[in-house]
């Protein structure tokens, strides 16, 4: 039984706080992240990306740009980031090597939410990771450009946008990740 912190339509905690099935049935807002992890080789940005579990109820085995989900009642959103990362796939994060990224407004009425994006420099070894929550089936490294190559053929088989995706990538071009 997860409860979730409800929020007001300007992002602002009502000191409420509901299960999980109850806020996306009702449609009230509130809070989640996602972390991409990325990596640099030769100036190219290539993105993390993961086949999400077949019973998920939001794109199941459906390919994801982003790792995270909703942010638990009494969560900060460090913990959640720490937490949602350890879950999927084993990983912790260095305090403070973050890139913040944007809050976004999302209004698909029953999701209603405010997600707040992050970026993580992963230059690890992606056989240390371990899938142990039945989230994600499978991961590997995609360059970005195709990963836009395939949203624009096969736009079914992802749960992102490439309208997302290349505003993820003006960010991490905002912060000189890459020249």
């Amino acid at each position: 039984m997860e409860y979730l912190d409800i929020v007001d339509e300007n992002n602002i905690l009502t000191g409420e706080k509901r299960l999980r099935s109850e806020v996306h049935s009702q449609g009230l807002w509130h809070r989640t992240v996602h972390i991409y992890l990325f990596k640099i080789i030769e100036n190219d940005i290539y993105f993390l990306v993961h086949l999400r579990a077949k019973n998920k109820d939001l794109y199941p085995n459906c390919w994801d740009t982003r790792f995270g989900g909703h942010i638990k009642s009494g969560e900060s959103i460090e913990e959640a980031i720490n937490n949602e990362l350890m879950e999927e796939v084993g990983l912790g994060l260095e305090r403070g090597s973050l890139i913040q990224g944007e809050i976004k407004k999302s209004d698909h009425f029953p999701n209603r939410e405010f997600t707040h994006s992050f970026y993580y420099r992963f230059d690890g070894d992606i056989a240390t990771l371990k899938f142990n929550d039945g989230e994600v089936q499978e991961i590997k490294w995609m360059k970005s450009d195709d990963i836009l190559e395939s949203m624009d053929k096969n736009k079914n088989v992802w749960s992102a946008s490439k309208t997302g995706l290349i505003q993820v990538l003006g960010v991490l071009k905002a912060n000189k990740v890459c020249l």
